[in-house]
């Protein structure tokens, strides 16, 4: 399996200034349990169950085999399957591209923290986090919208999430759980390698 590891040039955050703010100053971050996501009904652009993950088929593309008599059933209609991780996780969540209109996808949006140095950025998170979460995996990639990552079910969504471009860091708990609380990293100020665009009135 290849994987591109090639950093991006810019990492983009859309949040509300008073957040984002922090994120500048402390290198404050918020990693959000998976589970959470479920919640945000009143947010279409954040309710997702991140757990579950949900597919469909067409019939035609679709080979069914009987384990006991080898032979192949064909399926009538479209084949839904599930994929589900098996544990809850910690995440939060960037684009990797400027769009205005993120500014109106994400209720309460009025800035974006813009990472010029994503390299740095990612050196400086991982070390923050492999402190305060020993034994956890910790990974990043970019979302595969409406097919399968290459890096697992974690970085798959589906379709109607593709305008936001996401690029996810995912931490696995070291044992299966269901419930996780939220974890605040701080990894110092990020000034010199970030700065925030706030939304024109």
């Amino acid at each position: 399996m290849e994987v591109d590891i090639t950093p991006l040039p810019k990492l983009y955050r859309y949040s509300e200034k008073k957040w984002l703010e922090r994120s500048l100053k402390l290198g404050e971050f918020r990693l959000r349990p998976a589970s959470d996501y479920k919640l945000q009904e009143l947010d279409s652009a954040r309710h997702d169950n991140e757990l579950v993950r949900i597919n469909k088929s067409p019939a035609s593309s679709v080979t069914i085999i009987d384990y006991l008599s080898g032979k192949a059933i064909k399926p009538i209609g479209e084949v839904v399957y599930t994929s589900e991780v098996g544990t809850n996780y910690l995440i939060i969540c960037f684009s990797k591209c400027w769009d205005e209109r993120l500014f109106d996808e994400f209720p309460n949006t009025d800035s974006c923290l813009v990472i010029n140095d994503v390299e740095e950025f990612y050196n400086r998170l991982y070390l923050a986090t492999e402190s305060a979460l020993p034994q956890w995996s910790g990974f990043d990639a970019a979302v595969i919208y409406g097919g399968f990552s290459k890096m697992g079910f974690v970085f798959s969504k589906p379709i109607q999430f593709s305008s936001q471009h996401e690029w996810r860091f995912a931490w696995l708990p070291p044992i299966a759980t269901e419930s996780l609380d939220p974890v605040t990293i701080t990894i110092g100020s990020i000034a010199d390698i970030a700065e925030i665009v706030y939304m024109s009135k």
